[in-house]
């Protein structure tokens, strides 16, 4: 896959890619909008919007939709610190690890919910993964969430001055990066450990190429990763389900329904793990990606 095709840009831009990396830093923006700064704006619309939704119904497609606006942001925030020195954005980056961090003990507290709900089992949810406590996670979110906005505003306030004056061929340089990292993970089938830091560069390369022109094979090439992304991500799913029994350490339990019904979730979560296991490994060794 070759996202920087030359043939595209003008003798303009083939000049600008030929000089040091300090000379984009200080280069006029034309006055239309670039597509960067249209996905960032687009990005901090919605990113409010669910916020406020959330803070309406408490409902778990609104959180999820919120997490899924501050991870794009994240993204951005992470590239931009690969251009300006890191430093300066470097409270932006703080503010934004803390409140995912904070949605994301209330996310993954309705992942367990939902998957021990499923399975039918009551006894574990009742006495471990009670919804009292999901209420009380939540209440402390809303309580948060004027605070949340001041830093969710630094934060866009902060970047904002550098979306203004990105030239956009920085941006397609980093798409193609992370399509050289992507291939290189992707030369043999990386192992398990290894599964979820491919799933993030993944996701940090389908959000920058919106950044950025998509060629003609963009969309085969973007249906593939998204789908390994996603089978990453149900397996890790599953895997936080496994690491927060441990931690809860519910086979200790001298209660003998709790024990019954840790039995029988074990075998389904061994046996769930294993399928996406499967289906992790079959997508990998498709390999599909082409190396350019």
């Amino acid at each position: 896959m070759n996202v920087l095709n030359l043939d595209t840009h003008s003798f303009l831009s083939f000049k600008m890619l030929r000089q040091p990396p300090n000379y984009y830093l200080t280069q006029q923006l034309p006055l239309m909008q670039t597509q960067l700064q249209r996905y960032f704006a687009q990005r901090v619309k919605l990113l409010f919007n669910h916020l406020h939704e959330f803070e309406l119904t408490g409902s778990e497609v609104s959180l999820h939709d919120f997490r899924v606006e501050l991870k794009k942001l994240r993204a951005i925030i992470k590239f931009l610190r690969s251009v300006y020195p890191k430093q300066k954005l470097k409270q932006a980056s703080y503010h934004l690890r803390n409140i995912f961090q904070s949605a994301g003990e209330i996310r993954e507290y309705q992942i367990v919910q939902q998957w021990l709900h499923k399975h039918e089992l009551a006894v574990i949810e009742k006495h471990y993964f009670p919804e009292e406590k999901m209420d009380i996670m939540v209440k402390a979110f809303h309580a948060r969430s004027s605070d949340f906005k001041m830093q969710l505003k630094e934060v866009i306030d902060q970047c904002s001055k550098f979306i203004q004056t990105t030239n956009s061929i920085l941006a397609e340089q980093y798409v193609v990066e992370l399509h050289a990292q992507m291939s290189k993970l992707l030369r043999k089938p990386p192992a398990h450990s290894d599964w979820h830091e491919l799933r993030k560069v993944i996701k940090q390369w389908m959000y920058a190429i919106n950044w950025v022109a998509q060629e003609e094979d963009a969309d085969h090439t973007l249906s593939y990763f998204n789908k390994l992304q996603e089978s990453i991500g149900q397996w890790h799913d599953l895997e936080v389900i496994k690491d927060t029994f441990s931690i809860k350490q519910i086979y200790l339990s001298p209660d003998m329904d709790i024990q019954k019904d840790f039995s029988k979730a074990w075998e389904k979560l061994s046996h769930s793990l294993r399928y996406r296991e499967k289906q992790v490994e079959d997508l990998l060794l498709k390999n599909l990606v082409t190396v350019n």
